[in-house]
């Protein structure tokens, strides 16, 4: 016969194909991912596989279905635990929970429960819109059946989620989306590689800008959203005369009175001839030459010149910088010089997007807690929902409520995530167990009670003794005798001084009537008092003869030998010597307890019956 130990290998494997990449807290199916398609390899019938997922991005949908094999039993196990026995029908796998799931996320498997003797293949849709970055440690709570074995137990894995990003024509943003402040970087996406003639100017929407093609990362610190405007200027065409507008030459053609043959001739700032145009015959006003010159820096001269059949004469000159454009005079000639310089903006939006931060769960008692063994404390939180409580490094499954019961050492805290997912922790709250005393076993002799010496106590410590789970006023020694006839639940409670940790020990014991305390101050009382039975041994009745305080009401009550009380009465006394009969026909024979209680204490005497 096999002795099964269903470790955590074996679990983490088994949980590995199930819960892969599960971005849920809850069992229940998630509305929104309908099902999945299987798409298994060629697989080995008995084995261990699950499909890979693609990492996510904050702010980006999400939808991939993972189809995984489950093992048939313990075998493929053993192929990578030799501690793990092969050959273990595995009889059944239950997803019970998955936490710590990236907000935003939601899943739905082809179905929970397992049973891999019939079915080993399955899949998980996951979908949805991750709301934050950051590496996810989820950790899958199952359990598992080999044989007729149940363990549940957990599996954690890291999930990454990238931040948000945000794509436009002039620039793209990583980390644009975050809680309570995001460092935001920018990528220009159109550079100007070297070239001259690109200008930029960035509004960070957070009153800070700039001017550079490249500007380092920004910092959002407050909550908020904040538009982010970005413009580049392309001016890299230059300056260049597109036309020349001669509006007026003053040089007609006088001797045929016929308008003037009119071209242009135009000389760079070196002083060399860049443009002569054609003839314009008859040219009437404005007569327009398409040039398309680009120019440099510098003085440019133009000449409008009317061409005559025994050669041309100069209609006059004018003078043009690239930025020098308009209507150019000079006595009557008048030229419009058309340049242009062509400047291409790029102007893009983005939105960065900072949520506010939680105000970290607060957690009553705080700080440092000393449990004695044995005892609990109720922890309790100021949220009421959204939580989830982790003790050390482990998340406690189920405890997402405001209040924790709390018996074991560790150290405890609380984790909140806001709608938007944004997580805020709490401070640890150190919880540490401290031992009890050992129990204050106490010895037996007669109606004596002794602590014993031979258990080790604390160096200082307090003692208490009850009866019958009611306290034993000012009987804080470490001895008690019992005066009381009757059977009694005793009790001695010790108190270590120094942590505030008790302990107990109980015995039940029967009054002695055979056994005298001599340790007893009531009982030495009692001894020495006046009280006379007699005749005594009796065979029938007897008189009790004793003195008293003041007179007033005597209670007179006789117990058999195992504390059972017997005969009770109540007499008033008229002085304080009482005699009394006691009638005893009807006993039957042995030893018999006579206690006699006034207002000022009580006293006893032994009878014994013939």
């Amino acid at each position: 016969m096999h002795t099964i130990r269903l470790h955590a290998t074996l679990f983490s494997l088994v949980v590995l194909f199930v819960s892969q990449f599960l971005f849920s807290t809850k069992t229940a199916a998630q509305v929104g991912c309908p099902g999945c398609n299987v798409s298994l390899p060629v697989l080995p019938a008995d084995t261990i596989y699950i499909g890979s997922a693609p990492d996510g991005e904050a702010g980006e949908p999400y939808n991939s279905d993972i189809s995984f094999r489950m093992p048939k039993t313990t075998t493929p196990v053993n192929a990578t635990d030799p501690s793990t026995p092969p050959g273990l029908n595995i009889s059944q796998i239950d997803i019970v929970a998955v936490v710590n799931v990236p907000p935003g996320l939601s899943w739905q498997p082809s179905q929970f429960s397992f049973n891999p003797s019939n079915q080993t293949d399955g899949c998980v849709k996951f979908c949805g819109t991750p709301l934050q970055p950051g590496l996810y440690n989820v950790e899958v709570f199952v359990t598992a059946t080999v044989l007729t074995l149940n363990q549940s137990t957990s599996f954690a894995f890291p999930i990454y989620i990238a931040p948000a990003s945000s794509t436009s024509t002039g620039f793209s943003m990583q980390n644009n989306a975050g809680c309570g402040e995001v460092t935001v970087s920018f990528e220009n996406n159109l550079p100007s590689n070297g070239t001259t003639g690109y200008s930029y100017f960035w509004d960070f929407g957070n009153g800070s800008t700039s001017t550079l093609e490249n500007p380092p990362p920004v910092t959002y610190s407050a909550a908020g959203d904040y538009e982010v405007n970005y413009t580049a200027n392309i001016d890299t065409f230059g300056y260049q005369v597109s036309t020349v507008r001669v509006l007026d030459a003053g040089c007609n053609d006088i001797l045929l009175n016929t308008q003037p043959d009119l071209y242009v001739k135009i000389k760079d700032p070196q002083g060399n001839f860049v443009v002569i145009t054609g003839v314009q015959d008859n040219a009437s006003f404005p007569a327009i030459f398409n040039i398309n010159l680009p120019l440099e820096n510098g003085t440019y001269e133009l000449e409008v010149r009317d061409e005559d059949t025994f050669g041309s004469e100069s209609c006059g000159y004018v003078y043009f910088t690239k930025t020098n454009t308009g209507i150019l005079t000079s006595g009557e000639l008048e030229v419009q010089v058309d340049i242009i310089h062509p400047v291409q903006t790029i102007q893009s939006t983005g939105m960065v997007t900072v949520y506010q931060q939680p105000t970290p769960p607060v957690i009553t008692p705080s700080g440092v807690i000393n449990l004695c063994d044995g005892e609990e404390v109720e922890l309790v939180a100021d949220y009421d929902q959204d939580i989830q409580w982790h003790q050390d490094t482990t998340v406690l499954f189920g405890e997402i409520y405001d209040q924790l019961h709390v018996s074991t050492a560790g150290l405890y805290w609380l984790e909140y995530t806001s709608p938007v997912g944004c997580k805020a922790q709490s401070e640890v709250v150190e919880v540490n167990l401290v031992p009890l005393p050992n129990p204050p076993v106490f010895e037996v002799t007669g109606n004596e009670f002794s602590l014993s010496a031979s258990v080790p106590l604390p160096a200082n410590y307090s003692l208490q003794w009850y009866m019958d789970g009611n306290v034993l006023a000012d009987e804080t020694g470490p001895n008690y005798c019992l005066m009381e006839p009757g059977v009694f639940l005793m009790t001695l409670e010790i108190t270590d001084d120094l942590t505030g940790c008790t302990n107990e020990f109980s015995l039940g014991v029967s009054f002695n009537l055979a056994y005298t305390c001599a340790s007893s101050a009531n009982e030495m009382a009692a001894t020495s008092s006046t009280l006379v039975l007699s005749p005594n041994p009796t065979s029938g009745s007897l008189w009790a003869d004793f003195l008293i305080n003041k007179p007033g009401q005597v209670s007179l009550q006789i117990f058999d030998a195992f504390g059972k009380l017997v005969r009770k009465e109540t007499i008033q006394a008229a002085t304080t010597t009482v005699r009394q009969e006691l009638d005893l026909n009807g006993f039957s024979e042995g030893i018999y307890l006579l206690k006699i209680q006034t207002e000022a204490g009580w006293m006893t005497g032994r009878i014994l019956k013939q």
